[in-house]
């Protein structure tokens, strides 16, 4: 279909113009309950085209909901009418054929992809669901209620083609479960949630999310104002993942390109402590952002991004590779067929230390456990300067003790991370975010 698509537009081209079409479709269902009781079941399915020409290093783009080849045929008329408002660009390109190549099927494309995920009846998910409340309420008599879990599942397929040969197309399924869970304690009231994510449905285990929501949400009930002065702090990796995020989207090469990143001007350089090694495997087995191609069509690959502390790359898409002078590391991402592709990362993660949490904790004379983090999307990207929420549990001689709320800490990015002294061995991943335990040596804590 993408390449008919394609010879249908290129008959409407002006000579010299390429074009690009991405086309994609997908189905989806989930079945939510609200206080243990049934609150909805949704299906849905979406399918459209997008379509980038280039001209003279002029851009025009137009997308449309559906694959009817009269729908895709028309969208090459608003494309084109848009180039002459379009300044100059030459950086601007698309992907050649060469850039698809390397990308087999095989054991990868085989974790891409379940037979079983939406067929089976409803009636299982929400049984399984149910099980998840019991157990969430059965774990702790603080509990008062579940007040969401939900399940959902869908399936995808894309293909990109574009005038310079390019071919490439995928298909993936997903699956995820979550629970948030209310727990009170004299008047007290703290909410904790849990979640689980994966390409094949129907493996998780409810009742471990029912148990860990819960125990979430009973962890800080009773907690008191940490007290101010500088101490450790140990991030826990379910609330990791919004540091990983940051990271990841100063790495973006769009960014850096525009200043609008610390980490410009820093390949080569010392980011971070020899500890730390940031690492983005969209060839990870099974990892919910897996793909054999990006969404330019170009074959993936694993990168790592900061090795032993070092900033090692960026990510690109081809029009930023274009811009420095290099060659795209396949990391172009779309919201959906109706936008344009940009950098962006795939399963990317902290990599795991040596370790034992445990043993992290153990070793941590006076610091704090931080289980709940609030305002990570205030840190400034160009300074690093942040002053962030976070609450958990006080460390004290290397023991777990009372949880604290409402206290701040404040520092530089580039700080934090040259101040990491310890990394954990217990990866984890929640979503296509993954992060260990790992320690900052001292921040001031407020």
């Amino acid at each position: 279909m993408a390449e008919q698509a394609l010879a249908d537009i290129r008959a409407r081209l002006p000579a010299g113009a390429e074009a690009e079409i991405y086309l994609s479709r997908s189905a989806g269902r989930g079945v939510e309950l609200r206080r243990g009781r049934l609150d909805a079941v949704e299906d849905s399915e979406s399918s459209g085209a997008g379509l980038r020409v280039i001209h003279e290093g002029r851009a025009g783009f137009a997308s449309c909901g559906g694959l009817e080849p009269e729908k895709i045929r028309g969208l090459a008329a608003p494309a084109l009418a848009q180039l002459k408002h379009s300044s100059g660009d030459y950086f601007r390109a698309f992907a050649p054929a060469a850039a698809a190549e390397g990308a087999p099927a095989g054991p990868l494309a085989a974790t891409l992809w379940d037979e079983s995920v939406l067929t089976g009846p409803w009636k299982e998910k929400e049984e399984s669901l149910k099980a998840l409340c019991a157990a969430a309420q059965a774990a702790d008599k603080r509990v008062g209620d579940v007040l969401r879990a939900g399940y959902h599942e869908g399936r995808g397929e894309s293909a990109t083609a574009n005038t310079r040969g390019l071919l490439s197309c995928e298909r993936g399924t997903f699956a995820g479960a979550g629970a948030s869970v209310l727990a009170l304690q004299d008047g007290e009231r703290q909410i904790g949630s849990s979640s689980a994510s994966a390409r094949k449905g129907g493996g998780f285990d409810f009742k471990r999310l029912g148990e860990t929501a819960a125990r979430r949400a009973c962890a800080l009930l009773g907690a008191r104002q940490a007290p101010s002065g500088p101490r450790a702090v140990i991030f826990d990796p379910w609330i990791s993942g919004e540091f990983v995020d940051l990271i990841a989207d100063l790495l973006c090469a769009d960014a850096v390109q525009k200043g609008k990143s610390l980490m410009a001007r820093k390949v080569g350089l010392k980011v971070a402590s020899p500890l730390v090694t940031f690492v983005d495997d969209p060839r990870l087995p099974g990892g919910t952002a897996s793909s054999l191609y990006d969404d330019e069509g170009c074959a993936t690959k694993r990168k790592t991004m900061i090795k032993d502390g070092i900033l090692q790359d960026y990510f690109y898409d081809v029009y930023c590779a274009n811009k420095d002078g290099r060659r795209t590391n396949a990391s172009a991402a779309r919201g959906s067929y109706r936008g344009r592709p940009g950098p962006a990362a795939s399963n990317f993660y902290l990599a795991p230390g040596k370790d034992k949490r445990d043993d992290i904790i153990a070793g941590t004379k006076k610091g704090v456990l931080v289980l709940e983090v609030m305002g990570m999307h205030t840190v400034d990207p160009v300074s690093g300067e942040f002053s962030i929420g976070v609450s958990g549990l006080e460390i004290d001689g290397g023991r777990l003790g009372a949880p604290l709320r409402s206290a701040m800490i404040s520092g530089n990015l580039l700080d934090v991370l040259s101040r990491v002294d310890a990394v954990g061995s217990d990866l984890a991943f929640y979503g296509s975010t993954g992060a260990p335990t790992f320690r900052v040596a001292e921040l001031s804590v407020a």
